[in-house]
């Protein structure tokens, strides 16, 4: 597939790799380090500088609150590592540039990493105070820790890096909790101290940073949630590896960008008709459950596809058709529970025959009869298929692997929980590596409803969404998403893309709804209606004008 521009996204070890080829050609770990301590001041003074700047708007007879002045105190929280040494550089950065700065250390002097040692004595030269607290119960309230914290204007978290692994202990964990019970604004270094570099999950405790300045590359962490919550601001700064060195490694997770994006939507010729610009199958819904149905196919037809059919209980289209008109609809055989029946395989199979594209299981239900029937379809239809809701379900315990043409799989995490065998929270606690490992496994093209999206392809890099917005948790939000793909593969977008594709448009008409409505309160149609607006502003290069 084409691959998108957006900046990638790497995890500590891939991280670690990158640093060790340019330590290889030449690049000293010590000028490293000075480059990244140096840059990140540089970041953190700009930062400061920016949030005590005086906002414009009338001028009020009284501050409401007291101004920050531009330079003050400042301290630097530091661990006995990278990240420490980092935070070494850093206050000598910080001190040059007029602030009053002081380093605490959770850590035992001897214990200190090599070039963290020789930029610990770069700083005692120039005399910054530096105290050394390995005990835990030197940074508890009350303590001279806490004390110099609530005396400074803003902390800095050079504590924990890209190499640390599980949840902070000991005198790290107390100077974590003293710097979060603080309330002073926090600007991390490369990330923030008990944040997964590669997963976004957050260990207890951990800094919740107003601002952090990552080094080189984005870390995945700091842009998969809850990671991204506990960023804040985030600026990356060139720490002088060389762009060749970056390149000879192969990405694994790229971010979607809108010139991509834009590069893949389908070309409407002047002389398009229904039956040429795509043809849409959407199986499914039940009792109580047909609004599904109508979301998914109403999606598709949203972002283009000609001509879309909808495969329902029989029972279910008077209701369908009350609710959507643009819609062709076959009513089916169905079960004593108004749901899809086996017998109702051979029609449905007569009609994907003269789809584009399948999408299979929004409403569907669980009843067992349904459940057979979707497995069937899944091993029968020939066209691409869009696999979705109770039609992942009905693959719960025995795996799913299809050969004979795309196959599209949009689980949020209980779904990928049921299909793998595992918890939803292990799901959760690192989506990237089970979207990976489950593309790979199946051979299914997985966009994951993590936060952000995730995207991933058997072969391919990982592709982390850029749009969206938390007023899409609401019911329904999945079935847009599976009638957005289905509707962009029935007009001729390779089904690789359209995942990727369909993830972008979906969260950007979600992002349109909540500027016209507010996310309180969005619903799946309003995401469903704001389309049209999102594919239009993306053409058009408005985007911020939505």
């Amino acid at each position: 597939m084409r691959l998108p521009n957006g900046p990638r996204l790497v995890t500590a070890s891939e991280m670690a790799s990158i640093d060790h080829a340019a330590i290889s050609r030449g690049i000293s770990a010590s000028t490293l380090m000075e480059r990244a301590g140096k840059e990140s001041a540089r970041a953190i003074v700009t930062w400061w500088r920016g949030i005590t700047a005086p906002k414009p708007g009338p001028a009020r007879r009284k501050a409401a609150t007291p101004a920050r002045p531009t330079r003050g105190r400042a301290i630097v929280l530091a661990g006995r590592g990278n990240n420490g040494g980092d935070g070494f550089v850093c206050a000598r950065h910080l001190k040059a540039a007029g602030f009053t700065v002081r380093v605490l250390v959770a850590a035992e002097e001897h214990m200190l990493a090599g070039e963290a040692a020789q930029n610990h004595a770069a700083c005692e030269k120039e005399r910054i105070p530096i105290t050394f607290l390995p005990d835990e119960r030197a940074w508890g309230q009350g303590s001279e820790a806490a004390f110099a914290a609530h005396e400074a204007m803003f902390l800095v978290d050079a504590l924990l890096g890209t190499g640390s692994r599980g949840a902070p202990r000991g005198a790290v964990a107390a100077a974590i909790e003293m710097a979060e019970s603080n309330e002073r604004p926090i600007a991390s270094i490369d990330l923030p101290s008990g944040l997964d570099a590669s997963t976004g999950y957050v260990h207890q405790p951990a800094i919740l940073a107003n601002f952090t300045v990552t080094l080189q590359l984005l870390k995945r962490g700091l842009k998969l949630e809850p990671g991204r919550s506990h960023a804040g601001d985030i600026e990356v700064v060139d720490i002088g590896i060389p762009q060749a060195v970056i390149e000879e490694a192969i990405p694994a997770m790229l971010t979607v960008d809108p010139d991509w994006a834009r590069s893949v939507l389908p070309i409407r010729p002047m002389d398009a008709h229904k039956g040429s610009v795509g043809r849409a199958l959407i199986v499914g819904g039940s009792g109580g459950m047909v609004g599904a149905v109508g979301m998914a196919s109403e999606a598709a037809l949203r972002v283009g596809a000609g001509y879309v059919v909808a495969a329902v209980p029989m029972s279910c289209v008077d209701p369908l058709e009350a609710r959507l008109a643009e819609v062709v609809k076959r009513g089916l055989p169905e079960t004593s529970q108004r749901t899809l029946s086996l017998s109702a395989r051979d029609e449905i199979l007569a009609e994907a025959i003269r789809a584009d594209v399948v999408a299979l299981g929004p409403g569907l239900s669980r009843h067992p009869e349904t459940l057979e029937l979707a497995r069937e379809l899944v091993e029968r239809v020939e066209a691409p298929l869009v696999l979705d809701a109770d039609g992942l379900n009905a693959f719960e315990g025995i795996g799913i692997h299809r050969t004979h043409g795309p196959l599209v799989l949009t689980p949020h995490y209980a779904e990928a929980a049921r299909l793998s065998g595992q918890s939803a929270a292990d799901v959760a606690r690192d989506p990237a590596g089970w979207a990976r490992r489950f593309a790979d496994e199946s051979h299914a093209i997985v966009c994951l409803k993590s936060t952000p999206m995730i995207t991933a392809i058997l072969a391919e890099p990982m592709i982390l969404n850029a749009t969206g917005n938390p007023g899409m948790a609401t019911a329904g939000a999945g079935d847009v998403l599976t009638g957005t793909i289905a509707g962009l593969i029935a007009q001729g977008v390779d089904a690789e893309e359209a995942g990727v594709l369909g993830c972008f448009l979906h969260g950007l008409a979600g992002d349109v709804a909540a500027r016209r409505l507010g996310m309180r309160g969005l619903i799946a149609g309003d995401i469903v209606r704001a389309l049209p607006a999102a594919i239009t502003a993306l053409e058009s290069g408005a985007l911020g004008e939505i």
